[in-house]
């Protein structure tokens, strides 16, 4: 009977170690079925991290990836390409500081010649019946109000006597007349250097050139003595502008010509009592 039972008992110790086992591998069967699979090569298989990492950052072959540009292919330029097609001049285009053609002038090519000398010393007006250069009073406040007042006195006094009124409107008249036979003198000068043989073809051309304007402000002139006559201020400063214009246009032409005027006092001289004589009637003549 004790035999019988210790029979029993080491078959229950039996049961119990091997159900005891049974659970362990049911646990460890299913702890397997739950972990992710291991990878395969094959190519369904999921990527490690570092495996992904360097999938994208270097690309397969057949890839998107731009090609490195060959000769004459279309892909864009680099900023450095850019700006040297932007700093380098092309073939054939002139450097701002070459020896190129300057800017063409409105009257004419521009000539680098050098300039032609005078023959002498610059003609000059005359005026016999003019007194001395003075001061008369009331006059220096005028002159004061111009871009000239010392070339003003100068010019414009010498033919103030008693018979003139020494006011804005008064002195504008003694210019504009004054004016007048200063163009009158230069267009017989003018004429004389044209016809001398002595004077060469460029000198020629530019006094002719002269003439042509200077024959012009002797009338508008007088229409500026017209127009103040009738107290138009702003008509008169129009034609005494344009005698201005006239003197201006022939100073340019001398210079494009690369001579030198053989009556640069005279013109000097005409060009700035024009100027004086325009800003009195434009500035101070009021009706």
């Amino acid at each position: 009977m004790e035999i019988k039972h210790f029979v029993v008992l080491i078959i229950s110790i039996f049961c119990i170690l091997q159900s005891s086992s049974s659970t362990r591998h049911h646990r460890s069967v299913s702890n397997n079925n739950n972990s992710p699979a291991a990878p395969d090569a094959g190519p369904s298989t999921q990527a490690a991290p570092n495996a992904r990492s360097l999938t994208l950052a270097a690309p397969k072959v057949g890839s998107l990836t731009p090609a490195a540009p060959d000769a004459g292919s279309s892909t864009p330029a680099t900023p450095d390409e850019i700006r040297t097609t932007l700093e380098a001049p092309d073939e054939g285009e002139e450097s701002p500081d070459g020896d190129g053609a300057s800017p063409e002038s409105p009257y004419g090519s521009s000539d680098k010649s050098p300039v032609e000398p005078a023959s002498g010393p610059s003609a000059e007006f005359s005026f016999p019946n003019s007194k001395p250069a003075s001061n008369p009073p009331g006059l220096d406040k005028i002159c004061g109000a111009t871009d000239l007042p010392v070339d003003c006195m100068k010019l414009i006094s010498p033919f103030v006597n008693n018979s003139v009124k020494v006011e804005p409107l008064g002195i504008a008249k003694v210019g504009i007349r004054v004016s007048t036979e200063m163009s009158k003198q230069a267009i017989v000068t003018a004429t004389r250097f044209m016809d001398d043989p002595k004077s060469s073809a460029k000198l020629k051309q530019a006094m002719s050139t002269c003439l042509e304007l200077y024959e012009g402000i002797p009338d508008d002139n007088d229409l500026a003595l017209q127009a103040l006559d009738k107290r138009n201020a702003f008509e008169a400063t129009i034609k005494l502008s344009s005698s201005l214009t006239s003197v201006d246009t022939c100073l340019d032409g001398i210079h494009q010509m690369r001579v030198t005027s053989p009556m640069r006092d005279m013109e000097a001289e005409l060009k700035k009592l024009l100027q004086i004589t325009l800003t009195i009637v434009s500035g101070l003549v009021k009706f």
